[in-house]
């Protein structure tokens, strides 16, 4: 199930509202990216590095809010997550 706005006219990539939803710890390091990403934007060719930068950040919000979301975070970074490697994935899926 994904988010809907409440208001379909409010700007999903809003650096304010991004910066509202990350946790306190998120929001330096989102706006040291953010204020790159626009001083680039001064120019023509960086207006896409700027988009980029603020929904990669909004898809990041939107995942932390997920339950579980710091827990799975935790156990993929620590390494204990009981996932699987990509190369035995694929031997399952092909039967072999």
């Amino acid at each position: 199930m994904s988010a809907q706005p409440i208001d379909p006219t409010e700007d999903l990539l809003d650096p304010e509202r991004i910066l509202r939803e990350l946790p306190e710890d998120e929001r330096g390091f989102f706006l040291s990216q953010y204020r790159e990403a626009a001083e680039q934007a001064r120019e023509p060719s960086g207006w896409k590095q700027l988009r980029r930068v603020l929904r990669l950040w909004r898809y990041h919000a939107e995942a932390m809010k997920e339950p579980g979301y710091f827990e799975a975070r935790e156990a993929a970074r620590n390494g204990t997550g009981g996932g699987m490697l990509l190369e035995d994935y694929l031997r399952m899926r092909r039967g072999a």
